[in-house]
């Protein structure tokens, strides 16, 4: 699952704590002056936008300690716009020390080295963009989350069969407009073989359950959804800084909500599957959600 749905949930809160219980009035200040740096800080990007007031969180969704879902969630504090983009699992990151195919992809660098490591190859890839904050989730996580909403309502492209034994892994899904539980929504957002595109099918299907969950989690039954989320996320965003973030998102909706994608390409090489990122246009890809320019997409 996508794990930028628990910042969103995070970020929703704010619609329901300021109207009830007149939080956000106690977090005064420039919120920049108290933003950490995990990775990218003193990159050429970072200096180019050094009084941007945009926070990046990197978003992780594991399964066996291999990050399948990989975003940078993007938010501008002032625009109240959020961009996601998604870094696909078999991004090609060369790791010298790491012999072996499986270690050339970026997915494989938080098992080896933590999220620190994997916080700086993903600003790498994304032309240095500095990362704040970090959220981690694995896929009995998000069932939790999925289950405490009721469940999603999503549009499942295709009849949906795998399986992988070696990964646990099971899918077995109808083609058809759904609500689909926890575990079902987790093989929704795992499948990947029977999409044209591979990776870049899946990552896509990811971003469209992004927004309908963003749209469905705000109800009456939202307190539980934040509840459940607080206790599945791994992160190092404090209570108080996720509160003061909820206040700057107010208002939000999902008209509010870019998705894209690291600009690149399949690619095969020594006996290998990889997606190659293409630097010059992820260049032109964060250059423009910094400045708000028209993008490629």
């Amino acid at each position: 699952m996508p794990a930028f749905l628990i910042l969103v949930i995070v970020f929703t809160l704010g619609l329901f704590a300021v109207d009830k219980y007149g939080l956000f009035g106690l977090f005064g200040g420039d919120i920049m002056k108290d933003i950490p740096t995990i990775a990218g800080g003193d990159s050429e990007f970072a200096k180019k936008y050094k009084d941007s007031k945009r926070v990046n969180v990197l978003l992780l969704g594991h399964n066996q300690e291999l990050t399948d879902t990989i975003m940078l969630g993007s938010f501008d504090t002032e625009l109240k716009r959020v961009d996601v983009i998604s870094v696909p699992r078999d991004t090609y990151y060369e790791r010298p020390d790491y012999p072996g195919a499986a270690y050339q992809k970026i997915n494989s660098v938080y098992k080896t080295e933590g999220v620190e490591a994997m916080a700086a190859a993903v600003s790498e890839v994304l032309n240095g963009t500095p990362i704040h904050f970090y959220e981690i989730i694995s896929d009995e996580g998000v069932a939790h989350i999925v289950d405490a909403m009721g469940g999603v309502t999503i549009d499942v492209p295709m009849d949906m069969h795998y399986t992988d034994e070696s990964q646990n892994l099971y899918i077995d899904l109808k083609q058809g407009t759904q609500t689909l539980d926890g575990e079902r929504a987790v093989q929704f957002l795992r499948f990947r073989k029977g999409y044209p595109t591979g990776d870049i099918g899946r990552v896509e299907a990811q971003q469209n359950f992004l927004k309908e969950a963003f749209k469905q989690s705000i109800g009456f039954g939202f307190p539980k959804v934040a509840r459940t989320a607080v206790k599945e996320v791994e992160t190092n965003m404090q209570l108080k800084m996720a509160l003061r973030l909820a206040g700057k998102a107010v208002g939000m909706t999902t008209e509010d909500i870019a998705t894209h994608t690291a600009p690149g390409e399949a690619s095969t090489f020594n006996g290998a599957s990889y997606y190659l990122v293409d630097a010059g246009r992820t260049a032109v890809l964060m250059d423009s959600i910094y400045g708000m320019a028209p993008t490629e997409e």
